[in-house]
């Protein structure tokens, strides 16, 4: 089966919680993006290289990584949710911890438009942002990069950033 064509892209604005300075993103991502596809566009704008564990909290539902010794653990699959699916319904805030324990970060996801995708739209992009989570300046150039280096990494079976 080929892969479904996105027909929209949502800009989304990105912040990490409990920082002064604020840091923030504003991102553009296709609708048949993943939640765990989600995480590392995050990851890779804010600047972190070591790959965390992490969990979404969205409409009160948990999207991560399901422990597998755990059968009744509620997480659903991030890798199986799209934001076109989890969104249809009209923009719903996201919360989105990464790392564990007490030096997790918390990011605030909310949509700020929803827009036709154009084949010129290069997907996923960094718009804009503000500072790095250590205070010193934030670089669009290095960041936008860093996405567009995401779409050359190989994907694990089935994925595409796009």
């Amino acid at each position: 089966m080929p892969p479904s064509v996105s027909r929209c892209a949502y800009q989304l604005h990105v912040q990490l919680q409990g920082t002064t300075p604020a840091v923030w993103r504003r991102l553009v991502v296709a609708e048949r993006t993943s939640l765990a596809q989600l995480h590392r566009i995050v990851q890779t704008v804010l600047g972190w290289h070591q790959p965390q564990p992490y969990c979404f909290e969205i409409a009160g539902q948990r999207y991560g990584q399901p422990n597998p010794d755990d059968p009744n653990d509620p997480t659903m699959d991030a890798r199986r949710y799209t934001l076109g699916q989890l969104q249809q319904h009209g923009p719903v805030p996201m919360a989105h911890s990464v790392g564990g324990g007490e030096g997790a970060a918390l990011l605030r996801i909310r949509v700020e438009a929803v827009q036709p995708l154009t084949a010129l739209a290069a997907i996923p992009d960094c718009l804009d942002g503000r500072h790095l989570p250590d205070g010193s300046a934030f670089d669009i150039a290095a960041a936008r990069l860093r996405v567009q280096a995401l779409q050359a990494q190989p994907q694990k079976a089935g994925e595409c950033l796009i």
